[in-house]
């Protein structure tokens, strides 16, 4: 009899820690489940948080210089810049004769084809002159650029005047003009001879 009603108290508090230990696992596991919604929330926030921070970063100002700034705003321009300047050699004195040249006189006068076809090879350094000393590529610089010279008898350049707007000359038209020019040669001709070439800008 005694054994009966142990065996009857011991499968009582079995199923009571059976009942106890089903009531409970729930409520574990929806603790559980909470803490991991929660964990989960959290991290979801930090990557949204971190999201948005990335794209504020994006739409910030760009420190990349491949992306073009705003154009600067053309040079304005006085009249004193604007009025045409002469610098250089003075072309209306005579041209130096040599005694023993004397015998150039039966040599022909070169002709304009042959003049303009060696200054033509030049052309472009002298176009990059003018584009030099703009104040800048953007600001119109309206006028005209006329270069003078004198071509000597031997085929040399002796005397060059350049005349052209002031702001132009400031920037160092003349110096790279002349530096250009000298490097010209012609064929020995019969006389000197003065050339003009106009330049309009645009």
């Amino acid at each position: 009899m005694k054994g009966f009603l142990l065996g009857l108290i011991v499968a009582g508090l079995a199923f009571a820690g059976y009942f106890y230990w089903h009531h409970r696992q729930p409520a574990t596991l929806s603790s559980a489940g909470q803490t991991a919604d929660a964990g989960t929330t959290q991290t979801n926030k930090k990557a949204r948080r971190h999201a948005r921070g990335a794209s504020r970063l994006a739409r910030g100002p760009s420190p990349n210089p491949s992306i073009s700034q705003p154009e600067s705003e053309p040079v304005r321009l006085s009249a004193s810049d604007l009025r045409s300047v002469a610098q250089g050699d003075d072309l209306a004195t005579p041209d130096v004769l040599r005694l023993d040249m004397a015998n150039d006189k039966e040599l022909p006068e070169l002709s304009q084809d042959q003049i303009d076809e060696r200054f033509r090879s030049q052309e472009s350094a002298i176009l990059a002159c003018i584009a030099q000393a703009r104040p800048d590529p953007e600001t119109y610089v309206p006028g005209r650029v006329t270069i003078k010279f004198r071509i000597q008898r031997v085929g040399t350049i002796r005397g060059i005047r350049v005349e052209a707007p002031a702001v132009l000359q400031k920037n160092g038209l003349f110096g790279c003009i002349k530096g250009v020019l000298g490097h010209l040669r012609f064929p020995a001709a019969g006389t000197s001879q003065i050339l003009s070439y106009p330049f309009t800008l645009s």
